[in-house]
């Protein structure tokens, strides 16, 4: 059974049985009164015939005139037939003796107790006694007075609010149901939403403007909802990327441990000379260095996910002339001009991150610039903002290749990354090093002019992040 059945169900009984019970406490009610305004009635009625019949016989004695049964017969009469009509039925009784009417009528004195009270009389009237006042003690007058009118109104009302409740039960059961129905609208949506949601869709979210508790409830479920997709979002893009990175990973092994086993094959099983064993030995090692920096790559990157940084003050001279002396015999080797510049004199950072970035820029650049190439190390303000950049006047590249060099193991070309043992990992180590330093990092590049890279950092005199 749904929540909206068992909510139809119970308001429908509990508000049936609470109108039928009020109701019924109130005929109750409307009963006794009226049965005590009857009583009450009756009593006056019975007391004033007793009160004329005692005069009646007061002024006949006055006159010399003997009281016999049939002269009280006779005055009886003249009440009863009055009465008569009114549905008033009336009783004279001498010392156990009915005096009227001559016959026994629709009750009888035995009907009735010492105190004047019925011990048992129709239901349908209502049966008083009482003695006349002495001297006529001996003398009984019996009251009776009918009230059938009185019991046919009470079985119409009964009969009215019987058909009552078979009207207002189905008007209420319908009412009810549309007003449940109205009520339990956003739980139907809620549940929509999140059998939707469940089945994939994260982008569903429930459609309730009201300012209620459901209200409120369907807003926290929409944060909810928007929480989940983006925790979702986040895990594939996470899941892609990891295997991304092991697809090529596993691309990157493969060349040069097939080269390797090719090499080490050749110098254990080749009657060589010793000119040959050199050379396949320097192919060999050649590819064992690219092993080892593909694994240290791989390590830093690992490091930078799951270590917080300490942040200090770094001298940017210091940090330029440690890379000028690390780089220098690669610009020597390749015949390009490097030229270093800087206006302030620190930034806040990690020291050993900043300079791994530099360098890997600096390494790219040589790669991608030719003999007599020039290539600038950079550091100045710009806009409140700390910039270290890198610039060169290399081949560039497009700008589709702009858009992936931050990728792990994209390799914009192919050829000249494996001519200096690249696996593509430098830019998106120098990525995640501006990320851990809550830093922007751009690109700039125009084929056949250069290429641009700009690190954002805080300057020196800025305070450092909290982590």
């Amino acid at each position: 059974m749904r929540f909206w059945h068992k909510i139809l169900l119970s308001v429908l009984a509990l508000f049936i049985a609470a109108l039928d019970v009020s109701v019924i406490m109130v005929m109750k009610k409307s009963w006794q009164l009226n049965m005590d305004s009857e009583m009450q009635r009756a009593s006056s009625e019975q007391l004033l015939i007793a009160n004329n019949i005692y005069e009646n016989l007061n002024s006949i004695q006055a006159r010399g005139t003997a009281l016999t049964p049939i002269l009280l017969a006779s005055v009886s009469e003249s009440y009863g037939d009055y009465y008569h009509k009114q549905g008033i039925y009336l009783q004279l009784w001498e010392n156990e003796r009915m005096i009227y009417p001559p016959q026994k009528g629709q009750f009888g004195k035995s009907d009735f107790g010492k105190d004047g009270q019925p011990e048992s009389s129709d239901e349908r009237s209502i049966q008083l006694s009482t003695q006349l006042p002495a001297p006529y003690q001996h003398l009984l007058l019996v009251y009776q007075r009918d009230i059938s009118e009185l019991f046919n109104k009470q079985q119409e009302l009964n009969r009215f609010f019987v058909m009552i409740n078979w009207i207002v039960g189905p008007i209420l059961l319908l009412l009810l149901y549309l007003l449940i129905r109205h009520l339990s609208k956003p739980l139907k949506l809620l549940s929509e939403t999140s059998k939707t949601i469940a089945e994939g869709d994260y982008t569903k979210r429930v459609q309730l403007r009201s300012k209620d508790e459901f209200g409120e409830l369907a807003l926290n479920f929409n944060r909810m909802a928007e929480a989940v997709e983006q925790r979702v979002t986040e895990l594939s893009d996470m899941a892609e990327e990891k295997q991304r990175m092991v697809d090529n990973l596993a691309h990157e092994l493969r060349t040069p441990l097939t080269s390797i086993q090719g090499f080490a094959e050749f110098i254990t099983t080749a009657n060589i000379g010793q000119e040959e064993q050199q050379t396949a030995g320097g192919y060999i090692l050649s590819e064992t260095l690219r092993l080892k920096n593909l694994a240290f790559k791989l390590l830093d990157l690992s490091v930078l996910r799951h270590q917080p940084l300490a942040f200090q003050q770094v001298d940017i001279s210091e940090l330029f002339q440690a890379i000028q002396q690390t780089e220098r015999p690669k610009f020597t080797d390749a015949g390009i001009s490097f030229h270093v510049h800087h206006t302030i004199p620190n930034v806040w950072g990690d020291p050993d991150l900043l300079a791994s970035l530099l360098v890997n820029l600096v390494e790219n650049a040589i790669h991608a610039s030719k003999q007599g190439s020039e290539i600038y190390m950079l550091a100045y303000d710009l806009d409140g903002e700390a910039v270290l950049e890198i610039r060169d006047t290399g081949t560039g590249i497009t700008t589709e290749m702009a858009k992936r060099v931050f990728e792990p193991f994209y390799r914009g070309d192919q050829a000249r990354s494996r001519e200096y043992g690249g696996a593509g990992l430098g830019l998106s180590l120098c990525r995640q090093i501006a990320e851990a330093h809550k830093a922007r990092l751009s690109l700039n590049s125009v084929l056949g002019e250069g290429t641009s890279i700009r690190l954002f950092l805080q300057l020196y005199n800025n305070c450092p992040p909290t982590l």
